[in-house]
């Protein structure tokens, strides 16, 4: 070879080699468009935001970037996807920039626990409250689910075992008939459920604590009421001479227990919830049906001071909420004009009563009612639209006239008082008797004067 021409190759592999060594120096940093630097794609699920935010960030080459994942309320991080992050299970975490890269932050919503609300219908005041009160409480922290049995027991225990599938962790009941729900409540309770009871016993070991009231003893005062104005309205009345409805709920025992409370207006002597003659410290006397234990008799008996002779019961009909009430008393001023008198279950069903007299007082010549300040409704619980009634009545618009409460004024905010102590774990009372108290004739808003709660009634 031509000695010229070894010159020229010599120099051609010189420039080749010289050519590969700046390709190798270059390559390495031409990942992010020939600048040395990467991409970082972020995105993120519904739920929760990113630190970078989400979108497309360049970086030089080795760099550590930090990443956050904060997820909104209700929601929780779940991890990292689609790129080499430290630690993709961790919400504060890195990525090293080698290479282009494409991450997310994913998101789900929390498992919130469940409070199950279970009530026998949601047809009166007190029932909406408890209902409003639960969920306003409750509703940032827990998924509260609300039931109503309709007055069936069997849909009231399904209900019950429903919630329990899901994992609530509290249950609030009133029951339609506690013997009904007793196994299913004993079950929730061995699941951990907590279990709070209202409006009666469901049994010791069938709920974690219970609010309740003496059923019978209310009625009876509602009865006293009834009383003291029929002896002032009516002095010296002929015996029976007063015509008398009672309004009654047989939805439960509980239920039965405070109309038989109503019924002690027309007895004249003490008896106890179940019909048995009892002395002043309760002791019965007597079985159910009357019949005396060895060694008492007529004499024994004690007389009842709700007892009002003049009152004559020739109706007693079925009616606890507001439309009940208001038909069972246009079907008892239809049947029985001469009514003056109503003692109901509830005064909910006694502001419908009330209502019916006013509409029968507004027709011409008012109808079958020859003085309103002569007819009297009497019933039991105090809650706003009852308070309302009763203020109309105050001022000559209705015939509410007086009322027994339970609880308080405050009882759907002292119930989930109590359910927040539970659920948080503080101390509590495992039973809780309802206070009661009375009011009659005005001013408005009324004046509760407190009377005992529980045991034999006396004088109030």
């Amino acid at each position: 070879m031509r000695k010229g021409n070894k010159r020229l190759l010599r120099m051609g592999w010189i420039l080749l080699a010289t050519l590969l060594c700046l390709v190798l120096i270059v390559l390495p940093a031409c990942g992010g468009g020939g600048t040395g630097e990467y991409t970082l794609t972020i995105s993120s699920t519904a739920g929760g935001s990113v630190t970078p935010a989400t979108g497309a960030h360049s970086y030089p080459q080795g760099t550590v970037v930090n990443l956050t994942a904060t997820a909104a309320a209700g929601y929780e991080f779940v991890n990292w996807t689609g790129g080499p992050v430290a630690d993709a299970n961790d919400p504060t975490t890195t990525i090293t920039m080698d290479g282009d890269h494409s991450i997310k932050a994913n998101f789900e919503k929390e498992e919130v626990a469940i409070i199950g609300v279970c009530l026998p219908a949601l047809d009166n005041p007190l029932m909406m409250d408890l209902r409003d009160a639960f969920v306003n409480t409750f509703k940032d922290e827990y998924d509260v689910k609300v039931a109503s049995a309709d007055g069936n027991p069997m849909t009231q225990k399904a209900q019950l075992e429903n919630y329990i599938t899901m994992g609530a962790k509290l249950l609030y009941v009133q029951a339609v008939a506690p013997p009904a729900i007793y196994d299913t409540l004993v079950d929730a309770r061995a699941k951990g459920v907590l279990v709070l009871a209202a409006g009666g016993e469901p049994g010791e070991d069938a709920r974690d604590a219970v609010m309740k009231m003496d059923q019978f003893m209310s009625g009876e005062y509602a009865a006293w009421l009834a009383k003291n104005w029929t002896d002032v309205t009516f002095p010296g009345a002929a015996a029976e001479s007063i015509e008398t409805a009672i309004f009654c709920s047989s939805l439960n025992p509980e239920a039965i227990d405070r109309t038989n409370g109503l019924k002690m207006i027309s007895e004249p002597y003490l008896l106890n919830a179940m019909g048995a003659y009892i002395l002043a410290n309760g002791t019965a006397i007597s079985d159910n049906s009357k019949n005396y234990f060895p060694g008492y008799g007529d004499d024994d008996r004690v007389t009842n001071p709700v007892y009002c002779p003049a009152v004559n019961v020739a109706t007693t009909p079925e009616a606890a909420m507001f439309l009940d009430g208001q038909t069972a008393m246009q079907n008892t001023l239809t049947t029985n004009p001469n009514t003056k008198l109503v003692l109901a279950y509830a005064s909910d069903g006694g502001a419908g009563a009330s209502k019916a007299m006013m509409d029968e007082w507004a027709k011409p010549g008012h109808g079958c009612i020859e003085d309103l300040s002569k007819v009297a409704v009497f019933g039991v619980g105090a809650l706003p639209p009852e308070i309302d009634a009763f203020c109309a009545s105050c001022a000559g618009n209705g015939t509410l006239r007086g009322i027994v409460s339970f609880g308080g004024l405050d009882l759907a905010q002292r119930t989930v008082e109590l359910a927040a102590k539970m659920l948080n774990g503080e101390p509590y009372d495992e039973v809780t008797l309802d206070a009661l108290a009375v009011t009659q004739g005005c001013p408005c808003p009324p004046v509760f004067i407190p009377v005992p709660s529980s045991g034999v009634i006396g004088q109030p």
